[in-house]
């Protein structure tokens, strides 16, 4: 028996007639209905401002389960279309609420039970604080009691399109709402492969110890689509690639491969563990997002329907980032995503450093990867050097592969959905956002906004489907940051507060001191180590600007 089997449950959902009900919630409903995770009693209510009944929504969802060829037999698809009844209205309407609370009373008394209720806000986010207001004046999100008939509300992201916004969202939600009862969707969270990276890094012991800046040189994070804008143009004009993907699941992929261990793995424990990293993320400057990010459009994107044909809203971007703690001060971390990338890329990089010194019988640079991959394939890949079978020492890169199962085994979305559902339904807010993570991803976004609107980052273009985008950018970040390596020769007191300084400032700081200790101790804080003069000449481009702090004689 599931946890959900003995409850009963209804699931409002507004917006029934609109996209996000047939790509998504239909087909998640069913997984979970054929796979006997539904509550014994279920039902479905459609609420929408159509000319629809009951038998009118049933049709239509008998219509989505035949387009997207889900293979259901017609005792199957009678059970499944039993569960759901319909509500019209419009969102504003005071009534329509009323009489939603009628058809709900009349559920609950053939029940003879108090049910559950879950409503789930399908509809775009400036419809977010009528459908509220609506819900708690009607006292449709009051539960039962104490003891039964909860209720909850699920609700899409964008959470707000700023810092403000969101904010003023969160304050009507929590005049409206407790915390508890409010179900924040970012559905890359209830990726496999995501839940996966908690379980790799905090169940085992191979390489958490070595989970940090002395032993990670940067971590790339790649949002790769193939997909362009097509319909949804009049809604990704005043959102852009940043917002849409970066401000959310690029922010939450980063913060669950560099977050600290959980004190447990509630809940509750786990999101504060997400936001306590995403709080820690440094607010880049003017300067920062002008030499660390690249943004970009591509040709044919001012030709789709909705779009302004002078916007300069991003269909690609890059962008470097820092986190300020102990354990990761002075690791680069890049995110990027792009519309029509031409080939999907969906994954996390974990670069380690060079060992030094290195054993090996040349002078070639080798490091070793981690990579978390959700497409085309979901798998963890650990790439390392090993000998060539042979009389010589000549190396080669070999990988330790583990394949969680193929993408094209499944429709996109579609467990990710039934697991937050189920989660919804068994009160499990492991998956979804909490009011802190929020409010810090926007805080780290929001500069790089303003600093875009200010001109910090031109716009650039590509062809879709062209190659070398990604490499292009980075390309373009890398000759713009090489500007600003610096040398500090003497790590005593005054010396350690100057490239201390300029790291904060975005320097790449490249440290010596005669003493090889005083030097490890700041590689901790991100400054890269150099134990001779020549291996600090190495680690800078030409021209080389060095800071010699000694004091005076013979040894400067």
């Amino acid at each position: 028996m599931n946890d959900t089997e003995s409850a009963s449950t209804v699931l409002v959902v507004f917006g029934a007639s609109g996209d996000l009900m047939s790509r998504k919630i239909v087909p998640a409903l069913l997984l979970l209905h054929r796979r006997g995770l539904l509550p014994a009693r279920f039902r479905v209510v459609g609420f929408s401002r159509r000319e629809w009944d009951d038998e009118r929504l049933r049709r239509h969802v008998a219509e989505i389960m035949a387009d997207q060829g889900m293979g259901v037999s017609a005792e199957e698809a009678d059970a499944f279309l039993s569960l759901f009844a319909y509500q019209r209205g419009t969102f504003e309407d005071a009534g329509a609420y009323s009489s939603l609370a009628e058809l709900l009373a009349g559920m609950d008394e053939s029940w003879g039970v108090c049910s559950s209720k879950l409503f789930y806000l399908a509809v775009p986010p400036e419809n977010y604080r009528t459908i509220f207001d609506r819900l708690a004046a009607s006292g449709l999100t009051s539960p039962c009691s104490d003891d039964e008939g909860w209720t909850r509300v699920l609700v899409e992201k964008p959470f707000g399109k700023d810092a403000e916004t969101a904010r003023e969202l969160d304050a009507v939600l929590g005049t409206l709402f407790r915390e508890e009862q409010v179900y924040r969707i970012d559905h890359y969270l209830a990726k496999e492969m995501l839940q996966g990276v908690l379980n790799f890094r905090f169940i085992n012991n191979l390489f958490e110890s070595a989970w940090g800046s002395q032993a990670i040189e940067r971590i790339d994070i790649f949002l790769h689509e193939t997909l362009g804008v097509e319909a949804r143009g009049a809604f990704y004009n005043g959102v852009g690639a940043l917002r849409d993907v970066g401000q959310n699941h690029l922010l939450q992929m980063l913060a669950l491969v560099t977050m600290e261990q959980p004190g447990s793995m509630g809940s509750a424990s786990i999101r504060e563990a997400r936001a306590r990293l995403l709080r820690a993320l440094r607010k880049p400057t003017y300067e920062e997002v002008a030499a660390t990010s690249y943004r970009a459009q591509y040709d044919g994107y001012l030709d789709i329907e909705g779009v302004e044909p002078d916007s300069d809203t991003e269909t690609y971007f890059r962008l470097g980032l820092s986190i300020d703690d102990a354990r990761w001060r002075g690791v680069p971390i890049s995110i990027e995503s792009g519309k029509r990338m031409g080939r999907a890329r969906k994954e996390i990089v974990v670069t380690f450093r060079h060992p030094r010194p290195c054993l090996c019988s040349d002078s070639v640079h080798r490091q070793n990867r981690v990579v978390f991959a959700l497409e085309p394939t979901e798998s963890i890949r650990i790439d390392f050097w090993a000998k060539k079978p042979g009389l010589s020492q000549e190396l080669e890169e070999r990988s330790f592969d583990f394949f969680l199962y193929e993408r094209e085994e499944r429709a996109q979305y579609v467990e990710e959905y039934a697991k937050l559902l189920l989660d919804g339904i068994s009160g499990d807010q492991t998956l979804f956002v909490s009011t802190d993570e929020v409010a810090s991803m926007w805080e780290t976004i929001d500069p790089v906004l303003d600093a875009w609107e200010r001109g910090a980052a031109p716009l650039e273009r590509y062809a879709p489907d062209e190659p070398g985008v990604s490499e292009r950018a980075a390309a373009s970040v890398a000759g713009r940051v090489s500007e600003r390596h610096v040398g500090v020769v003497g790590l005593g007191k005054m010396g350690t507060g100057i490239a201390r300084n300029l790291r904060e400032s975005g320097w790449h700081v490249v440290g010596y001191n005669r003493s090889g200790e005083r030097t490890k101790a700041l590689v901790a804080e991100g400054i890269e180590g150099a134990y001779s003069l020549r291996e600090l000449a190495r680690a800078l481009p030409a021209p080389r600007i060095v800071w010699v702090m000694v004091p005076a004689g013979d040894a400067t």
